[in-house]
């Protein structure tokens, strides 16, 4: 059976429990007697449920040694401890526990040696020489530092002096009475935070037309500074003043400037000094606190973004080419050297876990396309630029990411960014603008870099306006953009890398380490699959496909053999085709509506492991030759196609072969030959259908027969129609009978249809459909 502590407190004890004030009365049998300082509420706690609260952060035990330390805070004025003092009035209270310790020792030995245990020092015995050297031999033990009877003439000395023996009484009383458990040094130092003059030097009212002042001018959004606020106050004091003279009243005199100023802090904090004149969100990221939790554990876990205009002018001419260019070309250029020089920024992504840099791409315009290039970047492994540039260490190898964090800056947070991020299946979150505790990783790495080798190169700017007054960054600023991406590039994977970190979670290790260690322990975040990447952080173009495969870019083909199987089945069907930029090597198709997707392999092996812009740079030079070769070859192809027609035209002539060409003027003639005399005709009137609805009618017309006994047979003579030259132009069908020149049927025909009608029968329903026999 485990024993209950049952802890012994002084009454009086203060105890917080639930955020409540608490007064421990007294130790009952039962357990703890507590009383509510608000209510006055008395209540017992037993001895087991007070140790459980006490290992709980419900409950809190304020002052557990009671009432023994009154005598040390009201001595000092609520101070309780030496490391609250001055240092001075620290060495002050440890020479005075140095000498209470001698004058003790001697005590005790005068005790002894006079047979007198209630011997008591006085100011005779601690004024005797022997006395006093015995004491100071003690002190001097003690102190550590020589303790003397008597000062040295002449000089300063930093040697101790003992008090005279009224003065020795006075701390050697404080040091009887203190407790085992006291603070000594604080008891014992001197109070001179005590000294000086206390009284109140301003009137009320002269207090008042301060804070007036202060709160008209002073607090103010536009920053005014003391002088402003000490000028409202001069007005204020003398209004003030031509009120007191007909009373005969004192008159105010006005405080300095650092009387006014001593005042403002008083009323306000420095805190909310900032906040009322700067705003909360200034004061925020001023004073606010951040976060000191370990954010990410795994490289790759969380990443955060951000983007930052550079204090710096760049220049745009390439270096070797601005002599060669034309004046029409070098005005351009300057125009563009221009635009770069007031829009270039950094976009700098990275890792938390490891603080490691995994992607910084340099844009005149940070959009979304300069946001995915930089997570591309991120992604993919890096010993491209770790070649180019000639760095010696190891940048961070592909991986993929769990969770990316942004600000909402307009390049950053934008449908093409949180659409690809999603797609690749990474967790977005923006945070606040212009609120660094939200990503405070990505921003201390900004003021590393413009410390570190910003303010190094050529056209610096400052990082305010202003700053360099005597520093000219236009006319320094010869440094063009490859030669600038060089410098970060060495600077993120050789320079920042092996730097001593000292942010939370690192402890002063390097990120380059951490990213070994890490490595090795709990291993890198996976890498996105590489179809999934093209398809969301690539390049997209619709292509038809044709027997050679695709091509992009207008120049680079890409092929396999499932995707030409694929093609086979949907000819003239436009696929989509993805690529990556940084590496032409494969590309991603998708062909609509069929199911999966198909990984190309790269056909012309000129462009392998060349980058889109590397690769259009060779095709270019491929194309590329001088005005004066163009010239030449222009001039050499219409000459020799001049003289082979020249010769077939010859050759012609003297063979009188006929001529296979026409030129306009016969072209003219033999159209209106073909379209002389030619006359459209009419085609007559079908007699053997009617309109809907005239099948019934009592007109008469070409197909309108009778239903009844009044009449038979309608015949229609063709009279209004021209027959003779319908049976002209229209050619004879083999088994037809013409009609007669009179328009009417033949004699055979006409004779049949005349028996019938004397016979006065109707018409019957013919046996098919549109023709009557």
């Amino acid at each position: 059976m485990s024993i209950v502590p049952r802890y012994d407190f002084p009454s009086g004890t203060e105890v917080t429990l639930h955020n409540q004030k608490m007064a421990l009365r007294s130790k009952t049998a039962d357990g703890y007697e507590l009383k509510n300082v608000e209510t006055g509420e008395i209540s017992i706690t037993s001895f087991s449920k007070f140790v459980e609260l006490m290992n709980s952060p419900v409950m809190s035990i304020e002052n557990p040694r009671g009432t023994a330390t009154d005598i040390v805070s009201l001595r000092l004025g609520g101070l309780k401890v030496a490391e609250q003092l001055p240092v001075g009035q620290q060495e002050h209270g440890r020479f005075h526990h140095a000498i209470c310790r001698g004058a003790s020792a001697l005590r005790n030995q005068l005790r002894k040696e006079r047979s007198q245990p209630n011997l008591q020092l006085t100011g005779p015995l601690l004024n005797d020489e022997e006395n006093r050297k015995y004491i100071c031999r003690i002190a001097t033990d003690i102190l550590g530092k020589t303790v003397s009877t008597s000062r040295i003439r002449g000089g300063r000395s930093k040697e101790w002096v003992l008090y005279r023996g009224r003065t020795i009484l006075k701390y050697l009383a404080i040091f009887d009475e203190l407790a085992s458990d006291d603070d000594v040094i604080a008891a014992l130092a001197t109070r001179d935070h005590l000294k000086g003059n206390q009284d109140r030097r301003f009137s009320y009212r002269l207090l008042d037309l301060m804070t007036q002042a202060w709160e008209e001018i002073g607090f103010d959004e536009k920053v005014s500074s003391v002088a402003n606020a000490h000028k409202r106050l001069e007005a204020l004091v003398y209004e003030e003043n031509k009120k007191r003279n007909p009373n005969e009243t004192k008159q105010l005199i006005v405080p300095s400037h650092k009387s006014l100023r001593a005042h403002r802090n008083l009323l306000v904090s420095p805190t909310e000094y900032l906040v009322a004149i700067k705003g909360e969100r200034h004061g925020r990221n001023k004073r606010g606190r951040g976060s000191s939790d370990t954010r990410a554990l795994l490289p790759g876990e969380l990443v955060e973004v951000d983007e930052c205009k550079l204090s710096l002018i760049s220049s745009a001419k390439k270096l070797g080419r601005w002599e060669n260019m034309s004046s029409k070309a070098k005005m351009k250029l300057e125009e563009i050297d221009k635009e770069i020089r007031l829009r270039l920024a950094l976009i700098v992504v990275i890792d938390v876990a490891t603080r490691m840099p995994l992607a910084w791409i340099l844009s005149d315009q940070p959009r979304a396309e300069a946001t995915l290039a930089a997570l591309r970047m991120a992604t993919r492994d890096k010993t491209k630029e770790k070649t180019k540039y000639g760095c010696t260490g190891d940048p961070v190898p592909a991986l993929g990411i769990a969770s990316m964090k942004s600000d909402s800056g307009p390049g950053l947070r934008n449908n093409p960014v949180a659409s690809s991020l999603i797609g690749t299946g990474t967790s977005y979150t923006t945070v606040r603008t212009y609120a660094p505790a939200d990503k405070p990783f990505v921003e201390r790495l900004f003021g590393t870099l413009e410390a570190n080798l910003i303010e190094q190169i050529h056209g610096y700017t400052g990082h305010k306006a202003g700053e360099l007054p005597g520093y000219d960054s236009n006319e320094n600023g010869v440094l063009d953009t490859d030669e600038l991406y060089g410098m970060l590039t060495r600077f993120f994977i050789d320079e920042y890398p092996s730097m001593r970190h000292m942010g939370v979670g690192m402890g002063g290790k390097r990120p380059a380490e951490v990213l070994k260690e890490l490595n090795a322990t709990r291993g890198l975040f996976r890498p996105m699959n590489e179809d999934d990447r093209r398809i969301h952080l690539g390049w997209k173009e619709e292509v038809t496909p044709n027997d050679e495969g695709v091509r992009v870019l207008s120049g680079v083909w890409y092929n396999s053999n499932e995707f030409q199987i694929a093609v086979d089945k949907k000819p003239g069907a436009k696929v989509s085709v993805f690529i990556d930029p940084d590496n032409l090597n494969e590309a991603t198709a998708v062909i609509p509506g069929v199911e999966g997707t198909f990984r190309l392999q790269l056909q012309i092996t000129a462009f392998r492991d060349l980058t889109a812009p590397e690769a259009l740079d060779v095709t270019q030079a491929f194309r590329r030759e001088h005005p004066d070769i163009t010239e030449i070859h222009e001039d050499r192809l219409a000459t020799t196609r001049s003289q082979r027609f020249d010769q077939l035209r010859k050759i012609g002539i003297e063979n009188n072969l006929a001529r296979i060409y026409s030129t306009a003027a016969e072209c003219n003639a033999k159209a209106a030959k073909v379209f002389a005399g030619s006359r459209i005709v009419q085609t007559a009137h079908c007699a053997q259908t009617v309109h809907p609805g005239e099948i019934n009618s009592c007109l008469k017309g070409p197909g309108v027969f009778q239903i009844g006994e009044d009449e038979g047979v309608v015949e229609r003579n063709g009279d209004d129609v021209d027959t003779q030259k319908i049976r002209k132009t229209r050619p004879k069908v083999k088994g037809e009978k013409r009609l007669s020149d009179s328009g009417h049927a033949p004699v055979e025909k006409q004779r049949k249809t005349k028996s019938i009608a004397d016979k006065h029968k109707p018409l019957g329903r013919p046996k098919k459909k549109g023709k009557f026999k």
